[in-house]
This record gives C-alpha cells, sequence and structure tokens, in this order.
C-alpha cells in the first residue's frame, strides 16, 4: 500500500502490506512483537469532505472507505464538570445517541475496528476473515461485514449471544459461531484452530494495525474539539488494545506538534472480579500473573463487565500495553461493581442516555482519581465511554438479533469436528 509501510517495534524492520491479507507479525525470529504503522502523511490533515472517522483516513492503514463511517462524539458535560470541580473535562462518547449524533448504532467503539479492518481488506478477497469476540466487537463486526457484504466469520463464547444483534439484517456471507460453556479465550481458541483451515484467515485481534489505529481516532476526534492532546486519557480495558491504541496515535500527534508534544498519561480500569492486568501492573511485572485455568475462567465469568475479561491480554509483548503504561506513567483502578453500576446511574441521570458496563467502570475510576488527587483542575482530561445507548437503541426498535450458524462444545475444539461442523 502505497501511504503506510509496517515496522516491528522490536527489530526496526519495514514491510509492505500484503496484497492478500493482510500482515500481523514480524517474519523475523525473535521475541512476540507489535507492528506499528508508518504513514507517508506525517502531518495530521483530517480529509474534510469524509464521513466519520474516515477523515483521519490518512492514519488508517485500510485500502478503501465505506459508504457508513462510525464517529465518536466529544463534549463536555457542565454537570460533570462543576461535580468533579475539573474545568477541562471531556468525554468520548462511542454509541447510539440521536441527540448528539452519536453515529454508532451497535453502541461500542468496535464499530472503528471494524470499519477499519475491513477497509483494510483487499477487494475481491475470497476468503473469510474469522473475529473473535467477548460482545461488542462481534457485533460491529456482524452490522458492517453484512451491510457491505464481506465474508466474515464472528466467534463468541455463549453468554454473549445477547449482545449478538445488528441494525441491519445479517448477509448470507457473515456467520455467527456460538461455542457453549466457555469464557471470551476459549473462543479466542477456537477461532485460532478455524483459522488453521481454508478458506479461512485471522484478523489478529490487538496484533490487526487496522484495529489499533481505528480505535485511536478517539483521540484524533477529541484533540479537535478539546484543542490539545489530553493529559489523561482513562479507559477500561479487557485486552488492552485501546489503550495501546491511544498511546500510538498520540505519539502521532506529538510528532506533529500541532496540539502539544506530550503523551496523555493513561489511567486504565478493570472489573473487581478480574482484574489480570491491573495486578499484573501494580507488582510492576512486564509478566501477567499464573492463575489456574478453571480459576481464571470462572473469574472472567463473574465480571461485572465481561468485555474486560481477557485472560491472555496484549501486555507483555513488545509494543505492548507493559511499555504503553510505563512511557505513559500509567495508573490502574479497580472500581467495585457497585461503584460501576452508580456512576453508569448518574450519567444516565445528568446526561439522559445508558453507558454499557465496561464504560461505568471507566467513568467510576474517574471519581477515584479525583478523590485520590492524581488529577489537576487546569489538566485536559479525556474519558472513553467506549460503549452506549443499548438500552436506547432497543427502545428504538432499531435491534435485529442474529442467531447462531453454527455451535460448537469445548471437546469439538478439534480440526476433525470444526470440519465436521462447518460442513468442509
Amino acid at each position: 500500500m502505497a501511504h503506510y509501510t509496517l515496522r516491528c517495534v522490536e527489530c526496526g524492520q519495514i514491510y509492505d502490506d500484503s496484497d492478500k491479507g493482510f500482515l500481523l507479525d514480524c517474519p523475523e525470529n525473535h521475541g512476540p512483537s507489535m507492528l506499528q504503522a508508518d504513514y507517508s502523511v506525517p502531518g495530521f490533515e483530517p480529509v474534510e469532505t469524509a464521513k466519520g472517522f474516515y477523515r483521519y483516513q490518512h492514519w488508517l492503514p485500510i485500502r478503501r472507505t465505506f459508504a457508513r463511517a462510525p464517529k465518536t462524539v466529544v463534549f463536555q458535560s457542565d454537570a460533570f464538570c462543576d461535580r468533579l470541580g475539573l474545568e477541562n473535562l471531556y468525554f468520548a462518547f462511542n454509541g447510539y445517541w440521536p441527540e448528539r449524533e452519536g453515529g454508532m448504532p451497535t453502541c461500542s467503539f468496535k464499530e472503528l475496528e471494524a470499519a477499519s479492518v475491513l477497509a483494510r481488506i483487499p477487494k475481491g478477497e475470497e476468503r473469510t476473515i474469522v473475529v473473535s469476540s467477548a460482545g461488542n466487537t462481534g457485533r460491529a463486526f456482524l452490522e458492517y461485514a453484512s451491510q457491505f457484504k464481506i465474508n466474515t466469520m464472528v466467534v463468541v463464547p455463549e453468554f454473549a449471544l445477547p449482545q449478538m444483534w445488528t441494525t441491519v439484517p445479517k448477509a448470507d456471507c457473515v456467520k455467527l459461531v456460538v461455542l457453549k460453556d466457555a469464557d471470551y479465550f476459549d473462543a479466542i481458541q477456537l477461532a485460532n484452530h478455524i483459522c488453521e483451515l481454508e478458506p479461512f484467515f485471522a484478523e489478529g485481534g490487538a496484533k490487526n494495525v487496522a484495529r489499533r489505529d481505528g480505535m485511536g481516532t478517539v483521540i484524533l476526534a477529541a484533540a479537535e474539539a478539546m484543542k490539545t492532546i489530553p493529559h489523561h486519557y482513562f479507559q477500561a480495558v479487557g485486552s488492552g488494545t485501546g489503550a495501546i491504541a491511544a498511546w500510538e496515535m498520540a505519539w502521532r500527534l506529538m510528532a506533529d506538534g500541532i496540539y502539544g508534544q506530550w503523551l496523555p498519561r493513561l489511567h486504565l480500569s478493570q472489573s473487581e472480579s478480574f482484574t489480570i492486568l491491573a495486578d499484573a501492573w501494580a507488582a510492576q511485572s512486564r509478566d501477567l500473573p499464573e492463575i489456574p485455568e478453571d480459576e481464571a475462567r470462572a473469574a472472567a465469568l463473574k465480571a461485572y463487565s465481561p468485555v474486560l475479561s481477557n485472560r491472555k491480554p496484549s501486555y507483555s509483548l513488545t509494543g505492548g500495553l507493559f511499555d504503553a503504561m510505563s512511557e505513559c506513567a500509567g495508573l490502574f483502578y479497580v472500581p467495585t461493581d457497585e461503584q460501576a453500576r452508580k456512576a453508569g446511574e448518574l450519567f444516565q441521570e445528568l446526561e439522559g442516555i445508558d453507558l454499557d458496563k465496561a464504560a461505568q467502570v471507566c467513568l467510576a475510576s474517574l471519581f477515584i482519581a479525583k478523590e485520590n488527587g492524581a488529577l489537576g483542575e487546569d489538566h485536559a482530561i479525556l474519558v472513553n465511554l467506549t460503549g452506549g445507548g443499548a438500552e436506547r437503541a432497543h427502545a428504538d426498535g432499531i435491534v435485529i438479533p442474529a442467531t447462531p450458524d453454527y455451535v460448537f462444545t469445548k471437546a469439538q475444539d478439534n480440526l476433525d469436528d470444526i470440519r465436521k461442523v462447518l460442513g468442509l
């Protein structure tokens, strides 16, 4: 692709993106590492005529744009600024909120991933991209792949099935796979095994530069609205991909210099029953804590927000979350479920829209940070509300429930049974 190359964070090797599919890993023989996109347009140059987040297409590793594009809404809340005594507090709302032109009807910032990743796939690709999800990502890929008729398979644990819905009819080329009695990591493993077979290929999760840079546009939208790079960035995390994306995009803005030359401090949070990332960071360890599989699975299933419960997050690898937190002097928070619920209720009371549970966890961490004295009154603060408006979407009648095309048990997670179930 002419407008970007891929660079390995570990060894510095530069690669052109593949004409068929896309590169996810450095071919060199070294430890796990991220690839990052380097763009031929070094400065921040939004395309004013483009829709939604495609206005940032110079900093997206995409081959095309779609007629529909998600849009992050960045705004100040007088009520929250007054309540917290923070004059430069901004929210980035990613969801469905018609009164504020909230342009993500699947109600999650995972639309930024889907619209970017699918736009990275070359036209004419006949294989099927496989995506694993605990909820929001799967819903976004079902939506965009259905609207633009792109061969896609979404693999989710059974508990996520109620979150699998679209606002457009699910296309025949889009398949939903459900894994019974499983958690998110189990779904990731099944998706990986499916990708060993033709005609499937892996979306790549955090290693897909299109996924990260799509989510990173939250920082770009915020900088335009705030006229500055935020000094503080809040987000709830499961895999850590969104926080890595914010760090990487802030680096590009810092190099450009138009909105400042600093990186935002990362303020991240997890649900109280599943704290693998918070525990590793508290120990200042690059290695994740060892947790027995059954114990980890049980904790993940108990989490207030299940999407924050990835058992194998993108933490330890070069260019991963440990590096991002280290460079940004990051802080981790673990709000109680009750604190998260109350934060969500307060937001709905003051602003009139519902937040998903991950966004509630994030908002609760803002109150904790303020109480702990981590925020200056004049600091520019961005709170990434990664999902909201699902209650409103259901009330407005725009939701079409998705039914599974294939159902697996964990005992069937082997190549022979996968072939049988999928009819290969």
